[in-house]
């Protein structure tokens, strides 16, 4: 079989819900505790993807993914199913420097007057004047202690984790790996479309990708509704 006819199945899932979800702050490498909902974010992952045989399980190594994979695959109908994710550090959500558990409007506030912005009252109204790269950069640029990710360093870090994953994943396996909304949004936009950036990202969501050794399509984006 030539390389090019390789083709996987990508079930990439955001986290729960955690309590700096719940309060509206920027949460990138800080690492909250699932909430009680943010627990059945996960569980209910797991009973659409309940009848899903995954050959492979991962998750970012930040605690509230690996916490959310432990859930969905506790639902899994396979009596073998793997119950404990591998986790990958190059699925982590995009890093936010010194912005870090502060509110999304005190950061939206910040990049508005940098970048000369226009009707910015909250994070999302970034997202619709900004690429995503364009977005990552201002916010580094922004961070006075210089440890928030540019768009060069997230992409080469996520590019990373899919080079993995298409080295270690066989012709028509189902692969499932948990990971988070910014990251999910950028990934989504960057090989699907634009308009994928402007979604907000519901926790416990599925997004379906086809992926192959070259490229990867969207199937199915952000859904917390269908069963599998």
């Amino acid at each position: 079989m030539e390389e090019l006819d390789m083709s996987f199945n990508l079930y990439l899932v955001r986290h729960g819900e955690t309590y700096l979800n719940k309060y509206d702050r920027m949460q990138g490498w800080s690492d909250a505790p699932l909430t009680d909902k943010g627990i059945q974010d996960g569980q209910a992952a797991g009973k659409r993807l309940a009848n899903i045989k995954f050959n492979h399980v991962y998750s970012s190594d930040l605690t509230r993914a690996v916490e959310t994979a432990k859930y969905i695959m506790h639902e899994n109908n396979d009596h073998d199913a793997i119950q404990v994710p591998v986790t990958l550090p190059e699925f982590r959500e995009e890093f936010f420097g010194s912005f870090e558990g502060l509110h999304g409007v005190d950061l939206a506030a910040q990049i508005q007057t940098q970048e000369d912005l226009h009707d910015i009252k909250a994070y999302g109204d970034l997202m619709a004047q900004l690429s995503q790269d364009e977005l990552m950069d201002a916010i580094a640029k922004a961070d006075s202690y210089h440890d928030a990710e540019n768009a060069e360093q997230f992409w080469a870090r996520l590019e990373r984790g899919l080079k993995f994953l298409r080295e270690h994943v066989q012709d028509g396996e189902n692969v499932l790996v948990v990971a988070h909304g910014t990251l999910i949004r950028n990934l989504s936009g960057k090989y699907a479309g634009r308009e994928y950036t402007l979604s907000s990202m519901y926790n416990g969501s599925v997004s379906k990708w086809t992926m192959d050794a070259k490229s990867m399509e969207l199937e199915v984006f952000n859904d917390i509704e269908k069963v599998w």
